[in-house]
C-alpha cells in the first residue's frame, strides 16, 4: 500500500490518461498526497468547512465556478484564501476551464500546485478514483504460487521445498496458466475481490529444485502465462500425517482471511504417489460448482439422510441389485 504519493508521480502517471496540464507547479517536487479520496468543494464554497479533507485533492468543475462567478469580488478571495489556507495537495480544474487570475495569484502566493483537465467532470472523477483507490489499495506479499485454474485463481501454499512449483509446472502442462510463483503479490482491489500478480524480476519464471529456472511462456507460449488474476481459493500444501484428522466429507468449509476478505481454505496432506494437479483441478471444479449453488457434499448428506429415512419408513427403493448392461 502506498503511504505517500509523490505529487511528481501523481502528475507524471496521468499527465495523459486524465489530460492534465500543470499550470502552476508552486512547490509540488515537496509535496506528497495521502489520501486515496478525491474532494469536490461543494459545501465548502457555500461556507461549511467543518468535515473538509484537506489531506485529499481538491476538484472544481464548471458548475462550481459558476456558483463563484455570481459571489462579489471579496467573497470570491475570501473563499479561495480559505481554501488555499489548509496547504491542500493541489486544485484541479475539469470541464476544460480557464482560470481566474485571481485563483492563479493567490495559488502563486501560498504555493499551491493548478492543474487543469478537458476531461468531463464525472470521467474525470471516475478515472481519478480507480487510479488512487489502485495505489492506496492494502497490499501484501506472500510465498507461494498463483495458478488460473479453470478460470478459479488458487493460490498454493506450503512450506519451502514441500512441492508447490512442481504442482504448478504441471498445471500448466495440463493447459493451465502460471500468474505467479515464489513472491506472489496481493492487493486489495475492493472490499471482496484480491487481485494476485508477481513480481516483474520473477514473471512467467519458475524455479524446479534440481532443474533451475524455467521460462514458462517461451518453453510453453503465451496462453501458459497471465499477468494478474483474483485470488479465489487457497490451497495449503502440508506433510501427511496420520495422526491428524483431515477433512473427510467437505462439510465444514472453512476461510482464511488475507487483507480482510476471507478467502475458501483447503489443507491437502500429501505423500509420495499421490496425484496434487488432478486433486487441484477437482478443488477448483467443485469451487466452480459451488459458485452455481452446487455442493456435491452437502448432497451427498441429504441423499444419506434420505435413505436412513425410507429405512425407517420401511420403503424399499433398491432398483437393481446389479449392473445388467
Amino acid at each position: 500500500m502506498t503511504e505517500n504519493l509523490s505529487f511528481k508521480r501523481f502528475f507524471e502517471d496521468n499527465r495523459q490518461p486524465l489530460a492534465l496540464e500543470l499550470v502552476w507547479e508552486g512547490n509540488s517536487p515537496e509535496r506528497e498526497i495521502s489520501s486515496s479520496k478525491v474532494n469536490n468543494p461543494g459545501l465548502e464554497l457555500a461556507g461549511f468547512w467543518e468535515h473538509f479533507t484537506a489531506e485529499s485533492i481538491q476538484i472544481l468543475s464548471r458548475k462550481e465556478m459558476n456558483f463563484l462567478d455570481g459571489t462579489s469580488d471579496r467573497t470570491f478571495r475570501s473563499i479561495f484564501r480559505k481554501l488555499f489556507s489548509y496547504d491542500i495537495p493541489c486544485l484541479i480544474f475539469v470541464d476544460d476551464m480557464d482560470i481566474d487570475r485571481r485563483i492563479l495569484r493567490m495559488a502563486r502566493t501560498e504555493n499551491i500546485p493548478l492543474l487543469k483537465s478537458r476531461l468531463d467532470s464525472t470521467e474525470f472523477m471516475k478515472e481519478i478514483g480507480a487510479y488512487l483507490y489502485k495505489e492506496f489499495a492494502p497490499r501484501i506479499n506472500i510465498h507461494g504460487t498463483l495458478i488460473d485454474i479453470y478460470g478459479v485463481g488458487v493460490l498454493v501454499t506450503g512450506r519451502s521445498g514441500i512441492g508447490k512449483s512442481e504442482v504448478a509446472l504441471d498445471l500448466v502442462e495440463r493447459g493451465h496458466r502460471l500468474v505467479a510463483d515464489d513472491v506472489v503479490n496481493i492487493e486489495k482491489a475492493s472490499d471482496n475481490i484480491l487481485m494476485g500478480y508477481g513480481e516483474k524480476l520473477l514473471q512467467n519464471t519458475l524455479e524446479i529444485r534440481g532443474v533451475g529456472i524455467i521460462d514458462i511462456r517461451k518453453a510453453f507460449g503465451i496462453r501458459a502465462t497471465r499477468t494478474r488474476k483474483r485470488v479465489e481459493l487457497q490451497i495449503e500444501l502440508v506433510d501427511w500425517n496420520q495422526d491428524e484428522n483431515y477433512e473427510r466429507f467437505g462439510l465444514d468449509s472453512e476461510t482464511r482471511p488475507i487483507l480482510d476478505v476471507d478467502i475458501p481454505f483447503i489443507k491437502l496432506p500429501i505423500f509420495p504417489g499421490k496425484n496434487i494437479t488432478v486433486i487441484a483441478e477437482v478443488i477448483a471444479l467443485n469451487h466452480l460448482l459451488k459458485l452455481v449453488g452446487e455442493d456435491p457434499a452437502k448432497a451427498l448428506q441429504q441423499k444419506i439422510r434420505r435413505e436412513i429415512e425410507m429405512k425407517n419408513a420401511g420403503i424399499n427403493d433398491k432398483i437393481f441389485d446389479g449392473d445388467f448392461e
